[in-house]
């Protein structure tokens, strides 16, 4: 019975420390313009945060201020092609990338993220 008492205790310390993981992951402050909707600007984000952190030494981003730079719209205002400036912030220094995406066959969009400098 001992072991088993020991294996909850166990369990029950690894739910603790995923909570307070979970409640320190920070969603950063984002502003501007975006031709991204929630799920693209995740997937966008996550390649954004990867070279930041790569760049920087950086892993914690305080904002994120979009821009467009330029977009290509179907003759029935669909985005064929989008060009977004991304300034990205974080332990006091702030890195340019340029996010590059274009509607696929699928109905999906590609995506290419490259730092500016």
């Amino acid at each position: 019975m001992l072991f088993k008492a020991t294996q909850h205790v166990g369990l029950f310390s690894l739910v603790i420390a995923a909570a307070v993981l979970a409640g320190c992951a920070h969603n950063p402050q984002f502003s501007g313009q975006s031709v991204t909707d929630p799920l693209l600007r995740k997937d966008v984000y996550a390649t954004v945060e990867q070279l930041f952190s790569t760049m920087t030494q950086c892993h914690s981003i305080s904002k994120v201020n979009a821009s467009i730079a330029n977009i290509d719209q179907s003759p029935a205002s669909a985005v064929q092609q989008a060009v977004e400036m991304w300034q990205v912030s974080g332990c006091g220094t702030t890195q340019a990338y340029k996010v590059v995406m274009k509607a696929d066959a699928q109905g999906e969009t590609d995506f290419s993220v490259s730092p500016q400098s």
